[in-house]
């Protein structure tokens, strides 16, 4: 799998966590954009990868380039709006299985991110 493939993968799975819930609020919607540019996603497939965004809601990684990464954004993607939904919550914990990580890794995780949050 060539490093464009693996990226545009990883992209592909942060939309479709934030889908997961039913809808892409703008907080989601800003942090996604942020992330394609980051990534080089071209315009055009950010575009389909968006319209199609509530059909990905069981897209897992198929590589293990990076695993740490792709699980933190994960988790990032999920709580990125205030609050993380069961789906959302699910399929990070299915992310994080296929990765080789615990359920209580993601649990750890999240409660890192929230009180971070709380002390800013």
């Amino acid at each position: 799998m060539t490093n464009r493939k693996i990226k545009l993968e990883h992209f592909v799975n942060l939309v479709a966590i934030a889908a997961a819930d039913g809808y892409l609020n703008a907080r989601e919607r800003e942090f996604l954009a942020e992330r394609a540019e980051e990534t080089g996603v071209k315009a055009d497939e950010y575009d389909s990868i968006m319209k199609d965004a509530d059909k990905l809601q069981n897209v897992v990684p198929l590589n293990q380039f990076q695993p740490e990464d792709q699980i933190m954004d994960a988790i990032f993607m999920s709580i990125v709006d205030g609050e993380i939904a069961d789906q959302e919550y699910q399929l990070c914990v299915s992310m994080a299985s296929r990765l080789g990580f615990e359920k209580t890794e993601v649990e750890e995780t999240i409660n890192e991110i929230k009180l971070i949050w709380a002390k800013n």
